[in-house]
């Protein structure tokens, strides 16, 4: 017991300071970690008290606040299961240390119990972020007897063991057929993006005043019930106070994870021999050797390593997806009746807001240094400017971004701008294309992290991944202000471009100066 919470203790540290890095200073203080964690639970347990407490606001002023309670925990177990498909291979199977591991004196069996424990922790952090805050809410509006927030909290600690079970299930699957197909990325791709899709036409269904919604809540909360009956339970535990009910759920809950535990053991190493090793094919034939220049051939590896990590593409693509299916969507529905609430020049501030906002969530480069891993002493062994590997890590991230053009134009169509408005969308995507681009190179090269074990750690948990996504609510809140304060839209396009193009030519010269020399001493 004691090597499995050793082991634990070292892999979890592990990925927390992978995940809150700044160069190497959180070796030297591990305070740093500490902190990081600290603050990200309380920003994002504010943000969901609020949420929660609208929510609940809501729902009691038509008599339904008891709803609360089951409908969030149904979405922290959807939230979990989502996240954690993605995560099996990497944690559970095929993660990179995976031979070290096997060769410590642990057992299978505690390998197995010290990478699930892993995965709990990180969820269970998730879940008490989302949870916690939504007891409080439900207590301020509805003062419920103590007996509430004792079975509340006794059931955070089980509510992510079945989302955990049924995303292994499903992610084991994935990440098994996907090993037999020879692109077999993107099958992990296709099944995300399809996620991604059903979350974005029902949200288009979504609309409607608050009764509708109260009803709408109404059903879905039978139809969770009917779906995951342990929200039936919970329910049942923390607002009728039924007590055969908590155990019920403690107790479906605990076996399930039980019986998953065992049969990974089983598997482990089998799946894990299968994920690591991949397939191979008979139909290898010689053909005449291409070549390519300097620049060219920097950007097919480049780009030949973005699509081969799903994590990598969906997170770093999520922002063109979306604004895709937003400028697509728009040529269908009525923009006024989306639009028709928010007040002011809803057409010339919520467009550009959109599209700006979806472009500067789309970094690839945010990663690209740190990606290069153990095997960044190649890249700078090759007989090429370091300016030269700059542009063909910025190139995979314009070529991505390339598709937002026509989709400028197609918001502009749908909003029924003016041509000039439309001309200022294309220009916009420009300036903000380059900008993400070469601040997110920037600022990986500032906060690298090139002894991670799995993508995900530099892809979605790193410093310079938050660094990013915090500066584009900044750019965003920066552009919303300008359209508030300007006497007109075209005063409030034209300085806004003005800066991004500014803030363009000034990180690209700091990168060709300061850049350079930052990755010269890595």
């Amino acid at each position: 017991m004691n090597k499995i919470i050793r082991l634990v203790r070292v892999q979890l540290w592990s990925v927390m300071g992978d995940m809150l890095s700044i160069g190497n200073m959180v070796r030297k203080k591990p305070r740093v970690i500490n902190t990081g964690i600290l603050f990200f639970a309380l920003v994002f347990s504010i943000l969901s008290f609020f949420y929660s407490f609208m929510i609940g606001s809501v729902l009691k002023m038509y008599g339904s606040a008891e709803i609360l309670p089951s409908m969030m925990m149904a979405v922290t177990c959807l939230l979990v299961m989502i996240t954690t498909t993605f995560k099996i291979k990497g944690t559970i199977f095929g993660f990179k240390d995976y031979d070290m591991v096997m060769s410590l004196p642990v057992s299978t069996a505690g390998i197995v119990a010290s990478r699930l424990l892993i995965l709990y922790a990180v969820n269970a952090m998730f879940v008490l972020i989302l949870m916690v805050p939504m007891m409080l809410a439900y207590g301020v509006l509805m003062a419920p007897s103590p007996i509430f927030y004792i079975y509340g909290f006794l059931m955070l600690v089980f509510i992510p063991l079945i989302p955990i079970v049924a995303a292994s299930v499903l992610g084991t699957i994935i990440a098994y057929a996907a090993s037999k197909f020879r692109h077999s990325n993107l099958l992990n791709v296709i099944f995300t993006i399809a996620i991604v899709l059903a979350f974005m036409g029902f949200s288009f269904t979504v609309q409607g005043s608050e009764q509708e919604l109260v009803d709408m809540g109404k059903a879905m909360a039978a139809q969770i019930n009917s779906i995951y009956p342990l929200a039936i339970y919970y329910s049942r535990a923390v607002v009728e106070y039924d007590l055969a009910a908590l155990l019920i759920f403690i107790g479906i809950s605990v076996l399930a994870f039980l019986l998953y535990t065992g049969v990974i053991q089983l598997v482990f190493k089998k799946m894990n021999t299968i994920m690591m090793t991949g397939g191979y094919h008979r139909d290898f034939k010689l053909r005449e050797l291409r070549t390519a220049s300097p620049l060219k051939a920097l950007y097919r590896k480049e780009l030949k390593r973005y699509f081969a990590s799903p994590l990598y593409v969906i997170n770093t693509g999520f922002g063109v997806v979306m604004l895709t299916i937003g400028a697509i969507a728009l040529q269908f529905v009525d923009a006024d009746r989306i639009l028709g609430d928010i007040p002011g020049d809803a057409v010339t501030v919520s467009g550009p807001l959109f599209l700006s906002f979806c472009i500067i969530m789309t970094s690839t480069t945010m990663a690209s240094i740190s990606l290069e891993g153990k095997n960044f002493w190649i890249l700078k062994s090759l007989p090429v400017q370091v300016k030269t590997i700059f542009q063909a890590k910025m190139a995979v991230n314009l070529t991505i971004l390339a598709v937002c053009l026509p989709d400028a134009i197609l918001i502009g169509i749908g909003l029924k701008m003016a041509l000039v408005q439309i001309l200022l969308l294309v220009l916009m995507t420009l300036v903000c294309s380059f900008f993400v681009t070469i601040y997110g190179l920037l600022i990986n090269l500032l906060l690298p992290n090139l002894n991670w074990v799995n993508e995900a750690m530099v892809v979605k948990q790193s410093a310079a991944s938050m660094a990013v996504i915090f500066t584009g609510f900044g750019v965003a809140l920066i552009q919303f202000a300008l359209f508030f304060l300007c006497p007109s839209s075209l005063l409030a396009y034209l300085i806004f471009i003005g800066i991004m193009a500014a803030a363009d030519i000034v990180l690209y010269r700091v990168l060709l100066s300061y850049g350079v020399k930052k990755f010269n001493e890595l």
